[in-house]
This record gives C-alpha cells, structure tokens and sequence, in this order.
C-alpha cells in the first residue's frame, strides 16, 4: 500500500511540474509582449501586440509582421488564437521579434470567416492600410524595415499579397513575404504582377476547399513568367485549410465562402506542417537573417 501511495504522490508530482512548466511558458509569452496603439487609417486606433526581441549585444533583432486570418486575432476569451500563440512561441525561438495588429478587434469586429466576401465590413485593402500603419510605427521604433517580413494566413495572407501589388500603391522596402492559403482568384482576375524586388513564399493545402489552390497556382506561374525569380510554392498532399495548425479536421459549415455551398474543411495536418514550418524557417532565414537562428 505504501508503494502505490509513494507511486500516486510521484505521479501527481509529475504533473503539477509539467502544469507549471505550461504555466511559466504562458507567463513568459505575455511578460514578453507589450500592448500598443499605433496610429491607423482614417484615425483608426490600431491595436496590436508586439514582441520584441534582441541578440546577445543588445541590438533589436528582424521582425515578422504576422497578419491574422478572417477569424481575427483573439478568441472568444480575448486571448491570443492558439495558432498565433503557437507561432508567437516558434518565431521567438529563432530571434524574430513578432508585431500583430489587431484589424477586426481594433474596429469592434469579431470574426469575419461566416460572412459572404461582399459582405465583410473589412476588406484587404483596408487591411493593405494597417500594414503600412504597423511599417510606419516600426519605423519610428528605429526598425529598419528592410529587415521585416510579412507573414499571413488566409485574409492576411491576401492582405500581404495586396500589400505587394504596385497597382494597389507604393510597395514598402520589405525583406519577404511568406503566406498560407490566400485568396489568389482576384489577382488571376486582374491579371495582377506584384513587385519582383520581394522574395514571395506561398504555402497551400492541395486539397483545401475553402481558398482552393489552384488560382494561387496559376497565380504563382505567371509571376514566375514574368520573371518574378524569387517566388516560391509550396502545395501539400491531402491537406485543408489550416494545414499548419494543430486543431484537429473540421467540416464547417458557417462558412459560405468555400467551394461547395455546405460548408468548408479546416483543420491540422501534422506531416504537411512540418514541412511547411521547415520550408517557412529556412525562408525568413534566408531573407531576414537573424543572429542565433
């Protein structure tokens, strides 16, 4: 009897270690953040959180501007999507400093993903806006925007596409740009060629049936036609919308934006992101360069 006591007390021990070594790492990701208010368009306050981070000299090192999906930046809750969090966590490991506006939260709006396109109160070029907002006061934190890079999924990921077509406006000095899933249909459309001077990294879920992949394929051709050198796709086998969380597939059907009427699939799929995460690290090594990775 006193075995098993001593086995039950060891066993409980282990546990309440491990839900304070989660804890200590849920501490340590918000003692690390600052809450900030950047100046937006059309007088918009534009929130976001920013994670700053520097090298063993002291000196600020690159920055991923992290642009969320049609879902927003928070959950229901008010905390962080655990897929921001995750990438919050993976992006600060290897030196990057993270800044993420809030587009949607900033203007009173939850989740966009179950309204129609045409009926969003936010559109990408709106979005295109905060992006130059969040450069603006990057710069004004003496950060060399050459050394940023964008990264989104999904709306952002449209956004960060937007952000690089000169047709929409003066395209910023960035490192790169590596986005997941985006709408690429409106491009096609338009027959739209984004600035060659920015490394572009596209990442898609071969059998995603929300933003199907392949506008973005044709899309990502014809830049290379045109002579854009330094684009590069990336589709996955068997994988949807979301491919690089870790959520378990799930059929959605308040989402109407998809390609079937009924709904959409989103969800993880574990081989194709770490695939994507490896292809997304050696990336922004690549363009950003930050000391430690």
């Amino acid at each position: 009897m006193t075995a098993v006591l001593a086995q039950l007390r060891l066993a409980c021990a282990r546990v309440l270690r491990g839900g304070a070594a989660a804890l200590l790492a849920a501490g340590a990701l918000a003692a690390h953040a600052a809450d900030v208010v950047l100046p937006g368009p059309d007088g918009v306050a534009l929130r976001a959180h920013w994670f700053p981070a520097t090298n063993a000299s002291g000196a600020a090192q690159p920055v991923v501007l992290a642009l969320h999906g049609c879902g927003g930046l928070h959950n229901r809750q008010g905390q962080l999507s655990a897929r921001d969090r995750e990438y919050v966590r993976w992006l600060g490991q290897r030196g990057y400093q993270v800044l993420m506006p809030d587009s949607f939260g900033s203007r009173g709006l939850g989740s966009q993903c179950g309204t129609r396109y045409g009926d969003r109160q936010i559109g990408v070029s709106t979005r295109r806006q905060d992006v130059l907002a969040a450069l603006a006061w990057l710069k004004a934190q003496q950060v060399d925007v050459s050394r940023v890079a964008l990264l989104g999924w999904s709306n952002g990921a449209t956004t960060a596409l937007t952000v690089l077509d000169p047709a929409q406006g003066d395209v910023p000095a960035l490192a790169g740009a590596a986005v997941f899933y985006p709408g690429c249909g409106a491009f096609v459309k338009r027959n739209a060629v984004l600035a060659p001077q920015v490394p572009l990294l596209v990442q898609l879920g071969a059998a995603d049936d929300w933003t199907p992949p392949e506008p973005c394929q044709r899309f990502v051709a014809a830049q290379q036609a045109r002579g854009h050198a330094d684009v590069t796709l990336r589709a996955y086998e068997g994988a949807y919308h979301g491919f690089d969380g870790t959520a378990p597939v799930r059929f959605r059907a308040d989402v109407p934006n998809g390609v079937h009427r009924a709904g959409v699939h989103q969800g993880g799929d574990p081989a194709a992101r770490a695939q994507a995460l490896a292809e997304l690290d050696r990336f922004l090594a690549r363009v950003l360069g930050a000391e430690g990775h």
